[in-house]
């Protein structure tokens, strides 16, 4: 049976999950996607919380969105889901872990200036320079990433990215709720990927063009 969002949204956390895996076996991957869809939007906020409490800032979309991943990939594979909030809690256990076992492994790693976009007062001039350059250039790397996407991309990373990269630093949530209102519906799970990929190209183009950042002499 097909059921449309109204139904899926009165299905509870362990329905759906059966429901996904109904769908798949009976060859509609459309119908189960919409399932796994509202069941992400449900769990985002439980995710991101005990993300919060254990995780720095700059890190915790990125945590996030593998504890999302990880449990997309593994809940649906038939096995029966007694509390699908019991499980996805373990998934964020295990994802806080893993991302604390390899920052052990790499201690000495730091973070891009514009990575610690979040945390206050950290933003400002490049420690190379005393003009500003540094800055623009990062903000010209910005914009040559950003206009690499199309438009429903470069309108979710605007309204979801930090206010230092001159972006509206919006929530997930409000972010789905605009786009909806733009007549572009996403899920938060979109918004996650959407932002994660831009930024982890965003560190390589920063990290490749770094000798450039740099005044001459």
């Amino acid at each position: 049976m097909r059921l449309d969002e109204g139904d899926l949204d009165r299905l509870s956390d362990e329905e759906l999950v059966a429901y996904v895996v109904a769908a798949r076996a009976a060859g509609r991957p459309e119908a189960g996607k919409r399932a796994a869809d509202v069941l992400a939007y449900r769990l985002q906020p439980l995710i991101e919380g005990r993300v919060a409490a254990k995780v720095p800032q700059r890190d915790r979309d990125d945590v996030v969105m593998e504890t999302l991943e990880s449990f997309l990939r593994s809940a649906f594979e038939g096995k029966v889901i007694e509390s699908v909030r019991a499980f996805t809690a373990t998934i964020a256990k295990r994802r806080i872990a893993d991302y604390y076992r390899a920052r052990e492994r790499h201690p000495d790693q730091q973070p891009l200036t514009f990575e610690n976009a979040g945390d206050e007062g950290v933003w400002g001039e490049d420690p190379h320079t005393e003009d500003g350059t540094g800055v623009l250039a990062i903000r010209d790397v910005v914009d040559r990433v950003l206009g690499s996407r199309n438009d429903t991309h470069r309108k979710i990373i605007v309204l979801y990215g930090p206010e230092p990269l001159g972006f509206m630093n919006m929530t997930g949530s409000e972010v789905v709720e605009q786009m909806a209102a733009d007549g572009d519906p996403v899920t938060i799970a979109n918004v996650q990927q959407v932002w994660h990929r831009f930024r982890t190209e965003l560190v390589e183009e920063l990290s490749t063009g770094e000798d450039r950042m740099e005044p001459d002499g």
